[in-house]
């Protein structure tokens, strides 16, 4: 079957300026191509355990420690990976057994995309504390000033985790794997935007209700000046927060069911709002989930986004 590309506006009459007051002889008529895509998942895809110390362990970082030894800095973050073939993200922790209040950490590593990040953490004095951002890899911490006790770093399953609305091979429903041969693969489970598109709706389809609590955030890598990648990742970009619990079995959708705020709106109207000038990229999908409780055990759903492609760039 052939292939048919199309990318921004369609005119659909024979109206083709923008100036002047007279509709039907000199106000533009055009409409947009719509698009839409469908990432499926389910509690599997969320899997961790709390493991308090599984980036760093207090015997390798006693008191006066300012430089963090970790167990391994190439690992991926949870140690598992995503339906697709994709890595995840998610928080992560730094237990502190000393009066460490006045410290800072600086995290450096990548999203879950691989683009590189950095986040700076306030210690607790003798407790834990959870990072902001979700970390596929940590390549290095520091501490500005040495520690008064020992300090480990490690994951909790309560905490965020992210995954890309991506699939390197369709392992829902087809259940395909990476050896899979054929040119079915890669192509029913990509939930990628073009820039300059304008998102209508984004709905949460729970087929089969969350065990536990099971907010849920739609986020996307987002260009910073002259392009760079660095911190690019927004969790909440285009819809949902962190509070909200969307584990009933229902259809989760704009603004209410599935919330969004005014600057999550602008940029559902335009996919490269929060880009730099000129730098304007294209939009990789990304879920990240928290559980108030306990990793859940059930739960199936499917996301799908609509948008009109390249509407703000081309129109």
């Amino acid at each position: 079957m052939a292939k048919t590309n199309f990318s921004g506006p369609i005119t659909t009459g024979p109206i083709q300026v923008n100036t002047g007051t007279t509709v039907g002889v000199n106000v533009r008529d055009a409409a947009f191509v719509t698009n839409s895509m469908c990432f499926p998942f389910d509690f599997n895809s969320f899997a961790i355990t709390t493991d308090a110390n599984k980036l760093a362990t207090t015997t390798a970082n006693p008191s006066t420690t300012t430089t963090v030894t970790l167990v391994d800095s190439t690992q991926n973050v949870p140690g598992i990976t995503a339906i697709g073939g994709f890595e995840f993200a998610s928080a992560i922790t730094v237990t502190c057994a000393g009066a460490d209040g006045a410290v800072t950490a600086t995290i450096t590593g990548t999203d879950v995309l691989g683009n590189a990040q950095t986040e700076d953490l306030g210690l607790q004095s003798s407790g834990q504390s959870l990072s902001v951002k979700t970390w596929k890899t940590v390549t290095g911490i520091t501490y500005d000033v040495a520690t008064a006790g020992t300090t480990e770093w490690g994951v909790l399953v309560t905490a965020a985790i992210s995954i890309p609305a991506r699939s390197l091979f369709n392992a829902n429903p087809l259940s395909q794997t990476s050896s899979t041969v054929g040119s079915s693969k890669n192509l029913a489970n990509n939930i990628v935007i073009p820039a300059f598109s304008r998102i209508t709706d984004i709905r949460l389809n729970n087929t089969v209700a969350y065990s536990n609590a099971f907010t849920f955030q739609v986020g996307a890598n987002v260009a910073q000046a002259l392009g760079a990648t660095l911190n690019s990742h927004e969790l909440d970009y285009f819809a949902g927060d962190d509070s909200t619990d969307v584990k009933a079995l229902l259809s989760h959708h704009l603004p209410l069911l599935l919330t969004q705020s005014a600057a999550q709106q602008d940029s559902c109207m335009n996919v490269s709002d929060g880009d730099a000038s000129g730098y304007e990229i294209d939009k990789a999908v990304i879920l990240t989930v928290a559980n108030a409780a306990s990793a859940p055990a059930a739960g199936n759903s499917y996301l799908t986004m609509y948008w009109m492609q390249k509407i703000n760039g081309t129109n």
